[in-house]
């Protein structure tokens, strides 16, 4: 999987969906246009234009490929789509926009949420007419839908509104009956995510709020009131329920362990994201963001922050290589020797060679570094001495440069 920016939208990116089996990602945007990426190459596979009127606002693949996207039109904006994005079905019913579209983990039925009709419907897969079918309509909100998810065993159904509330149902062959309706946001209610357990409901709000819910009773379990410093746009659970990540409009996106609600890490952005997801491999997330990208991210990624480079190396060796980031040499800019060294240290730890310090700094304990993950696996002592050897020209042209007469300037300047 290609991981950085894919920039290939004209407009801001409203919402991101993962075909099945992660092969292809697709993307909606604000004026309208959906586009088919492969995750492997990055090259656009398909692409439609004009789909909604006022922008495509969220999209679901179903099973066989096919694409469910939803958008803002004046004639309640629900269109299925083959995997080459040729138009199967307009699906009528939704009065108005509708802003919110999933699928349920068999496949056989998508529910909708409707902007100002405040109406939920509940269709069944095509039959003998090729054709999906309303089968049910819910009206239990009184304000906008702004999110619908189906919980990973397929067995219950959330829907969240502009009302405040979450209104949590029991799903069987098609049949929701409101079980609970759940009350603690002050604001509206823009994201909803099951842990892949089904036994905690997180929901994001206008209210910068995240909150755990128990799904079997109704209970509130956990609230951070103050999770984001705007409104949460989007939140997901890994599909290996280690982490929960969280989007907002204050440019930011953060990293919660799933099981103890801490918060693990923050990426600050100079954009807002719109939506996210996370790969089924659990090591990525996939967000569709205000300055017209779509961006691949490591889901466990630091980042070099304000950190010293040897400190970012040092949690690059003892620990699992995704948590901190350097850039290849082709990324990186060289304005001093400074920038060499961490273009070079950057290059080693591409290719491998990080575990070679890994071997010599091995004597570090964990316990004395600022976070806690465990230790990354060191390579047999042959392969380590292959590398050692590989890599002694590297490491000698380093050595002189840092004995330059001009190293502590740079130093200075970094520092600074």
């Amino acid at each position: 999987m290609i991981v950085g920016v894919l920039t290939e939208s004209a407009s801001r990116l409203n919402c991101v969906a993962l075909s099945r089996d992660n092969s292809y990602l697709i993307s909606g945007d604000h004026e309208g246009t959906i586009i088919v990426l492969s995750t492997k190459t990055g090259i656009v596979e398909y692409q439609v234009d004009n789909v909604f009127a006022r922008g495509v606002s969220g999209l679901c693949c179903l099973l066989d490929g096919s694409l469910v996207a939803c958008g803002f039109c004046d004639d309640g904006g629900l269109k299925v789509f083959s995997p080459s994005l040729e138009l199967v079905q307009t699906l009528e019913g939704h009065d108005n926009a509708v802003s919110c579209v999933t699928v349920s983990p068999s496949g056989s039925h998508l529910a909708s949420g409707g902007g100002n009709g405040k109406k939920v419907i509940i269709w069944s897969e095509p039959g003998e007419g090729g054709e999906w079918a309303r089968v049910q309509v819910l009206e239990d909100h009184t304000d906008w839908i702004s999110a619908v998810c189906f919980s990973p065993d397929g067995k219950q159904l959330v829907t969240g509104s502009s009302d405040k509330l979450i209104n949590l149902y029991s799903f069987n062959e098609g049949n929701a009956i409101l079980a609970h309706t759940l009350e603690g946001h002050t604001s509206s209610v823009y994201s909803l995510s099951f842990s892949p357990d089904c036994k905690l409901l997180c929901s994001g709000s206008d209210d910068k709020s995240i909150k755990f819910w128990n799904p079997a009773d109704g209970s509130l379990v956990k609230s951070i009131d103050q999770a984001h410093t705007s409104l949460v746009s989007s939140v997901s659970y890994s599909p290996n329920g280690r982490i929960l990540v969280s989007a907002s409009y204050g440019n930011m996106m953060k990293i919660w362990d799933a099981e103890t609600f801490e918060l693990k890490h923050t990426f600050e952005q100079k954009f807002n994201t719109f939506q996210l997801t996370i790969t089924a491999n659990s090591n990525y997330i996939v967000s569709a963001n205000q300055d017209e990208t779509v961006r691949i991210t490591p889901c466990r990624e630091y980042q070099i922050t304000g950190l010293t480079p040897i400190l970012n190396l040092i949690l690059h060796i003892v620990y699992k290589w995704e948590f901190v980031s350097f850039q290849h040499e082709t990324e990186f800019r060289l304005t001093g020797y400074i920038d060499e060294v961490m273009c070079r240290l950057g290059s080693c730890v591409h290719n491998g060679g990080y575990n070679v310090a890994s071997e010599i700094l091995s004597f570090l304990s964990p316990a004395h570094l600022p976070v806690q993950i465990t230790p990354t696996r060191w390579k047999s002592r042959k392969q380590l001495l292959a590398l050692v050897k590989l890599q002694a020209v590297e490491i000698s042209s380093l050595k002189a440069r840092l004995e330059g007469p001009n190293l502590s300037d740079e130093n200075d300047n970094y520092a600074s």
